[in-house]
């Protein structure tokens, strides 16, 4: 008689579990002997609940300047880090029932496409804190800005201002974890609207 309760890992088949997602997603993003990667460089901004104490003004019905220095409009303190991802612009995910994974929306006359989404992937460690967002229970979306590339696909910085060179401004509307086997994340999936920048 079997143990119903041993390891899990003892009763799965090795012809079931042959593929590692994880390893798929890092191969699509960085590239593998046999593989181009897809992926590009981007900054993600990441907001926090801490409102900007240079320009936000709780009198003024929770108003922020669009040009302050310290949280450049957001309103929010914000850290910025590198990350590699895929991005798919032009292409919307399903958002809800009756609107077509071809990224067709009935109020856009763009036809198949719309150029101010985008469906874009990253590794199941870029985002370890996924249920700020599937819950959701932070104040402001984060950013993601798209960087030059060279003819390599690396970052180009600025000469003066050692900072690389954004090119576009996403916000974020959802993060997505994708579960695969055994219940982990096996990548994050992103629908982003393009910021248009006043």
């Amino acid at each position: 008689m079997s143990d119903i309760w041993a390891d899990p890992q003892d009763r799965i088949s090795p012809y079931v579990s042959t593929s590692d997602l994880r390893e798929a997603m890092h191969t699509v993003i960085f590239g593998s002997v046999d593989f181009i990667g897809q992926g590009r460089p981007v900054i993600l901004r990441e907001l926090t609940d801490t409102v900007c104490p240079g320009c936000w003004s709780k009198n003024d019905g929770n108003s922020r300047i669009s040009n302050c220095i310290y949280c450049q409009g957001e309103g929010y303190q914000f850290r910025e880090r590198m990350a590699t991802m895929v991005l798919f612009a032009g292409i919307a995910p399903v958002y809800k029932a009756g609107i077509f994974g071809t990224g067709q929306y009935p109020e856009a006359g763009f036809g198949y496409t719309d150029p101010v989404k985008a469906t874009i992937y990253c590794e199941w460690n870029v985002f370890p804190n996924y249920e700020r967002y599937t819950l959701p229970n932070n104040s402001s979306p984060d950013k993601l800005f798209e960087v030059k590339v060279d003819r390599f696909g690396n970052a180009v910085y600025d000469a003066t201002t050692k900072q690389p060179i954004r090119t576009a401004k996403w916000k974020i509307l959802s993060v997505t974890p994708m579960f695969g086997d055994h219940g982990r994340v096996e990548f994050i999936e992103l629908s982003c609207e393009k910021e248009i920048i006043a």
